[in-house]
Formats: structure tokens, sequence, C-alpha cells
């Protein structure tokens, strides 16, 4: 009886030894997660009290040509982030780009609950030494934000989800339907189909959907709430917040899952971290500075 119990004892251990390791596994391929922890840089954490540097967006019109909204300063660089210039503006853009006519358009939009509707879109065709304002009547056109990319035919989409593209010259009239957007279903987790994190909580979980299956593919240990998640040359980006346990102090957060494999993790300066997906980029956008991810190191480029 007394080594039937023992037997009993192993096989239980065993069990649930395979259920505490189970979250460093990828289901499908059975490959374990190697796990990367890294401040970031101890010299950006010591960065905390320096003027606001967050950046509203950023684009990339070229690999080394970089546009970046910055309240009512446009910043550009020539040469990939190494120096910037900036733009003077008395405008607050949400979003810019650079089209195929060569031309700058910025947008800043606001669907108000108590305040008024509003969109606008800023053009210049001398790159930000002078602007022209169109201001759209909201309750019949309502361009949220721009979704074309630098060197494209101009692209927003509205308020109901609807693409339009710009067919002409004039920015308050010439806008022709392209299609609607589909509708996602609603769900409280952060997603870039087919991967996710649930959002907020201390077991946070970077997961793969697929068909009716989901694969637990790490546990983002450093990260307490998932802001965004894109993915980019088999790379996942998950940014949002971290909580230190010991100290209750906040930090930005920043973590990459490569090839479905290896899970890097990172502390950011600040209180949370944002990321933008361009067509050369994953950038990091905390507010004390823009940041991007090479060769293990975080390094700062504003």
């Amino acid at each position: 009886m007394k080594r039937q119990y023992g037997i009993y004892l192993v096989i239980l251990f065993f069990l649930i030894s395979c259920k505490e390791n189970s979250i460093n596994k990828v289901d499908v391929k059975k490959t374990k997660i190697v796990k990367s922890t890294t401040d970031a840089n101890a010299k950006l954490l010591k960065n905390e009290n320096v003027e606001n540097r967050y950046i509203n967006n950023i684009t990339d019109i070229s690999k080394d040509s970089i546009i970046a909204c910055k309240y009512s300063v446009l910043m550009y660089s020539t040469n990939g982030a190494k120096t910037w210039k900036n733009i003077e503006t008395s405008f607050i853009f949400k979003d810019i780009t650079f089209t195929d006519k060569k031309i700058l358009v910025g947008i800043d939009s606001w669907m108000g609950i108590h305040e008024a509707d509003y969109s606008r879109i800023y053009i210049s065709k001398d790159f930000g030494n002078s602007w022209e304002t169109i201001t759209f009547d909201t309750k019949k056109f309502f361009p949220m934000e721009i979704i074309s990319n630098p060197k494209e035919q101009l692209c927003v989409l509205t308020s109901e989800n609807k693409i339009y593209k710009l067919q002409g010259t004039d920015y308050k009239k010439d806008w022709v339907y392209v299609k609607t957007r589909p509708e996602t279903e609603y769900t409280r987790d952060v997603m870039d189909y087919p991967y996710g994190v649930n959002s907020e909580g201390d077991n946070l979980k970077l997961y793969k959907k697929n068909n009716n299956k989901t694969d637990t593919l790490a546990c983002l240990d450093l990260c307490s709430e998932a802001w965004g998640i894109v993915q980019k040359d088999k790379v996942v980006h998950v940014s949002g917040v971290g909580i230190d346990r010991k100290t209750g102090k906040r930090y930005g957060y920043y973590g990459q899952l490569i090839h479905d494999k290896t899970l890097k993790q990172y502390k950011l300066p600040g209180l949370y971290a944002n990321i933008k997906k361009t067509k050369f980029n994953v950038y990091i956008i905390c507010e004390n500075g823009l940041y991007v991810e090479k060769n293990d190191k975080i390094e700062q480029l504003y």
C-alpha cells in the first residue's frame, strides 16, 4: 500500500510539473521559449526627469527619411534619425503622411462625447513652409485617420469605418468611396490576428489562434497591461505598462516574440510605451522619447 501511495505521489508531481511548464512551450511544435529580460539601458532609466519628448505619431518616407509629429511641431530626419530638424506649426497633428503628389498631409480629429466633433486636414505643398486647413462638416464626411502609406494616393478612414481615397485636387470634395472595413469581433484582448494578449492582469499571456484552437506561446511576466500588438517579419511586438512588484513603480513595457519561439522583454523609462509599425521599422514611443530595438539593445532615436 505504501508503495502504491508513493507511485501516486510521483504521478501527481509529474502532472503538476507539466502544468507549470506548459506555458513555456509552443503547443504546436512543443518548442521551448527562451526568455531574455533587459532593463533597456541603465542610462535610459535615469532620464525620467527630462523634458516631455512624447511623439504623437511617426512615419517613414524612405529608409532614411522620417517624419514625426510632436504636439505643434513636426520633426523630420534625412539620415535615419541620427539628427532631427523641426518644422514649427500652430497645429496638432494626429497623423501625417507624404503623398504620391509630394504633399505633406496631416490630420486632427475628435469624436466628441460632451464636446463637439471635428475633423481637419492640413496640407503643405512646400514641405511645411505654408499650410492650408480643410475643415469638414462631420455630419456629412468625418475622416478620423490617414491609412495610406507615404508616397501613395491619400486614403482616410471615416468614423463609419469606411475607406475613401482622394481622386483629384479638391480636398473638400474629391473623395471616392473604396470599401468598408469589416468590423472585428469585440474583445477586451489586444489583437493583431492571429496573435493576441489578454489586456491586463497578473498573468498576461501571448497567444496564437489556429482555426478553433488557441495556443499559449508565452507568459509576459514583466507586463501588467498590454496596449499594443503588431507583427512584422515573423516578430510579434507588444507594448504597454509594467509595474515593479516590489516597489509598485510603473515603467514602459516592450516585448518581442521571435518566430513564435524566443521571447525578449524590456523595461523602458517612463510610465508606458506605445508601438507604431511602419514600412521599415517598429518604433517604440514613450513620453520620454522614441526608440527602436536593434541587436538586443534599445536604441534611443529622440
